[in-house]
C-alpha cells in the first residue's frame, strides 16, 4: 500500500472516530429531543410555532436562530469540540411548505457557503428561506458552528397521521456512511425511524423511537404497548436474519426504564414486557432472550435521570443495545461510557441541576426539557472491552428518585421585583428560575397575584397547594417561593413544593 493510501485511511479514521493502538475504532451516538425544533415558514401544527406579527412571544426567525446555537454549543460540549459521531433527535417539525424549496442539502450548504445561518435568518430572509425545512437549517448551523460533515435523515411521516405523527418526527444526524433508511409506522405515535451505517467495516443499525407521550397514564400505556410492539418484531426480524447483528436503539421512549415497578398499577409495560429493556448484562454475547440490555443500568440508580416531572426525575431518554454489542465482534459497547450530557449555564439550571427549558418568551432562550444522553461504541473483531456492560444495578428499583424542591435555599434567591425593571430578554433567561414573592393577592379564582405593581398568574400542579392558597382572602399579602413560568403567553409563578409556601 502507497504512503498516500496509509495517511488517507488513518485520516479517514480519525474522522469517523479515535483510532486506538489496539486497532479499534471508537464512535459516539447520543439521543436528544432538541423541544420542538421548527422552521420558519408560519405554517405549524402546534399554535406556540406559528409566528404572529403582534406577539413578540410568538415564535420566528431570531428563536430558531437561538435554538440552533444552543444545540450546536451541547454537541460540541463532547469530543474536544468536535461533537458525537451519530445524533437520534427528537422533535424536529415534519415539514409543513407545501413546495420545499431544499430538495438536496449538499448543494443548498454549497450555496449559502458565503454566510450564516444567523444572517440568513435576520437580515437576509427571504420568502424562498422560510420555505426551508428545519433539517437544512440544522445542518447549515452545525457546518458554521464547527461541526461539519453530518448527513441528516428525517422520519417519514405516516399518510393517515394525526395530529401529533404529522406535526414532529424522528431524524438522524450521522458521519458514518449511511446504507439504508426506512420508517416503521406504529400506533398514534411518531415511525420508528431505521437507519443502517457503516463504520470501521462493520454494520450498525440505528432504531430511532419517539413513543406515545404520557408516561404515568395507563391510557397512554396501552397505546406504547403497541409502539413496543413495532420495535420487537422488526427487532425480532433483524436478529433471525443475523442473531449477533449489532443494534442499537435509543430516543424519547416517554416511559421509563424502571416503568412496571415505579408504576406498580400497571400489569403490563411496554419498555420491559413487550420490548424486553432489562438490566442483566450478561445478554450480552448471549443467546435466545433476553436480548437487550438498557444503558440506564450502566449508572448508579440516584443518578438516572435525563428529566423532570412533578418533582420527580424521570428516564424517558433512553439508549439499548442487543446482545451482539457485546460478543467481541464487529461493534462493541464501551462498558460505563453512558451518561447524561450536561452544559451548565447552557442545558443545565441551578441551583438543582434540572433541564433548562426552552421558552419563546421574548427574544426566547433555553435548551430542552430533556438531557441527551450517550455512549461509545468501538469496532474491531477481538477488542477488550473488559467483559461487556457492568451495571451498577440489575435490578429496576421502586424508588422515584427526587429533584429536592424542597432544599432550595430561600436566602440565596432573588426577589420577585427585580422582574419590574428587567428586560424581555432578562425575563427570558429568568424563566425557570425560582423566585422570593411577595405581592398581594388580586385574584382567587384564577389565582393572581401582584408583585411590584405587575400581575402575575399563580399556579401548581398541586391541588392541595393551590387550595391552600385559595382559603387566603382577596388582597391578602403573601410570600412564597415561585419558579417563574409562562403559560398561554402570560407569566406566572409555580409553587412546586409545601415548603415554598410556608
Amino acid at each position: 500500500m502507497s504512503c498516500f493510501w496509509r495517511i488517507y485511511l488513518t485520516l479517514a479514521c480519525l474522522f469517523i472516530g479515535e483510532l486506538r493502538g489496539d486497532g479499534g475504532t471508537e464512535f459516539t451516538v447520543m439521543a436528544y429531543n432538541v423541544e420542538n425544533l421548527f422552521d420558519v415558514d408560519r405554517i405549524s401544527s402546534y399554535d406556540d410555532y406559528v409566528e404572529s406579527p403582534t406577539d413578540e412571544n410568538s415564535y420566528g426567525p431570531s428563536k430558531l436562530a437561538r435554538k440552533l446555537k444552543t444545540i450546536a454549543t451541547v454537541l460540541k460540549s463532547v469530543g474536544n469540540g468536535r461533537g458525537p459521531d451519530v445524533v437520534i433527535l427528537n422533535e424536529l417539525e415534519a415539514d409543513q411548505s407545501p413546495n420545499s424549496n431544499v430538495l438536496d442539502l449538499k448543494k443548498f450548504l454549497l450555496k449559502y457557503k458565503g454566510t450564516t445561518y444567523e444572517k440568513m435568518l435576520t437580515s437576509d430572509l427571504t420568502d424562498e428561506l422560510r420555505g426551508v425545512p428545519v433539517q437544512a437549517w440544522l445542518l447549515k448551523a452545525l457546518e458554521d458552528e464547527g461541526l461539519p460533515g453530518y448527513t441528516v435523515v428525517v422520519g417519514d411521516v405516516p399518510e393517515a397521521a394525526q395530529k401529533h405523527q404529522e406535526a414532529i418526527t424522528t431524524g438522524l444526524l450521522t458521519r458514518l456512511p449511511i446504507v439504508s433508511k426506512n420508517t416503521w409506522v406504529t400506533p398514534s405515535a411518531r415511525g420508528i425511524l431505521e437507519t443502517e451505517l457503516e463504520v470501521g467495516g462493520a454494520k450498525v443499525i440505528i432504531l430511532g423511537n419517539h413513543w406515545k407521550s404520557g408516561a404515568g397514564n395507563p391510557a397512554m400505556e396501552n397505546t406504547r404497548l403497541g409502539n413496543a410492539k413495532t420495535v420487537r418484531d422488526r427487532l425480532d426480524q433483524i436478529l433471525q436474519a443475523n442473531p449477533s447483528a449489532d443494534v442499537i436503539l435509543g430516543g424519547d421512549f416517554n416511559t421509563h426504564y424502571n416503568q412496571g415497578q415505579r408504576y406498580s398499577f400497571m400489569m403490563k409495560t411496554a419498555v420491559q414486557d413487550v420490548l424486553g429493556s432489562q438490566g442483566d448484562a450478561k445478554v450480552l454475547g448471549g443467546e435466545g432472550k433476553p436480548d437487550l440490555y438498557n444503558l440506564w443500568f450502566d449508572v448508579d440508580p440516584e443518578k438516572r435521570y435525563s428529566d423532570e416531572y412533578n418533582g420527580e426525575w424521570g428516564t424517558l431518554i433512553q439508549i439499548m443495545i442487543t446482545r451482539g454489542l457485546g460478543d467481541r465482534k464487529g461493534v462493541e459497547y464501551v462498558p460505563g461510557s453512558f451518561h447524561q450530557v450536561l452544559v451548565p449555564g447552557v442545558n443545565v439550571r441551578e441551583p438543582l441541576g434540572l433541564p433548562w427549558r426552552w421558552t419563546n418568551y421574548g427574544p426566547g432562550w433555553g435548551a430542552s426539557d430533556h438531557f441527551p444522553v450517550m455512549a461509545t461504541f468501538r469496532v474491531g473483531d477481538g477488542i477488550n472491552v473488559v467483559g461487556g456492560a457492568s451495571p451498577k444495578s440489575s435490578l429496576p428499583p421502586k424508588e422515584v428518585v427526587l429533584v429536592g424542591f424542597d432544599r432550595v435555599d430561600r436566602s440565596k434567591l432573588r426577589n420577585a421585583s427585580v422582574l419590574q425593571s428587567a428586560s424581555a430578554e432578562e425575563v427570558a433567561r429568568a424563566i425557570g428560575e425560582y423566585f422570593l414573592v411577595e405581592g398581594t393577592l388580586s385574584k382567587i379564582r384564577p389565582l393572581e397575584i401582584e408583585v411590584g405593581g405587575k400581575l402575575y398568574s399563580l399556579h401548581s400542579y398541586n391541588k392541595n397547594l393551590k387550595d391552600a392558597i385559595r382559603v387566603m382572602a382577596k388582597g391578602s399579602q403573601v410570600k412564597v417561593v415561585g419558579e417563574l413560568g409562562l403559560y398561554k403567553g402570560k407569566l406566572q409563578f409555580i409553587i412546586q413544593d409545601p415548603s415554598w409556601i410556608k
